[in-house]
């Protein structure tokens, strides 16, 4: 099992700690058993991913500061070995952090309704996309690349009894 630590200083999230562990769990063992992905290969027990459950002014204050736009989005995902032609040296015993996503309540939510989604499923497919994120999917870098990463979200998806998003 991986481990995935929540946080969540915003009052208006639900305790949604399990279901998190879930998807994010199932999104990389989907994608540690994927030949072509690069995750392949990847021990559960080896892998760390962290959670912060937060706002919209937290959200658009991290997008401002670290992509350049001003703005709340549902999800940022912060790799902690993105375009690194090495990993990250692991010390011995201690898990290979993938990194973080911090998800903003008032997005959420408010896309859910916008969508005609439940709150949990939508924050599902925004788990799965932003786990994707850590291990090196990127839909911004080309056509193609957003192609796989939507296949394999709705995939992941499917296997954790969720409709596709995009239909």
């Amino acid at each position: 099992m991986c481990q995935v630590l929540v946080q969540s200083p915003h009052p208006a999230w639900p305790s949604l700690d399990e279901r998190i562990q879930q998807v994010v769990e199932a999104t990389l063992e989907a994608e540690s058993l994927l030949a072509d992905s690069p995750a392949y290969g990847w021990q559960m027990d080896d892998l760390e991913v962290s959670v912060l459950l937060t706002d919209d002014a937290e959200v658009q204050a991290l997008n401002a500061e670290y992509r350049g736009k001003d703005k709340p989005t549902n999800i940022l995902s912060f790799a902690m070995e993105e375009d690194e032609e090495e990993p990250f040296p692991l010390m011995e015993g201690e898990p290979r952090a993938l990194g973080d996503l911090i998800l903003a309540y008032e997005t959420v939510a408010r896309e859910a309704e916008e969508q005609d989604k439940a709150f949990a499923q939508h924050l599902a497919h925004l788990l799965v996309h932003g786990t994707l994120h850590l291990i090196g999917y990127d839909h911004e870098r080309s056509d193609a690349e957003a192609d796989q990463q939507e296949a394999r979200e709705v995939t992941i998806l499917a296997q954790l009894g969720l409709a596709n998003p995009y239909a």
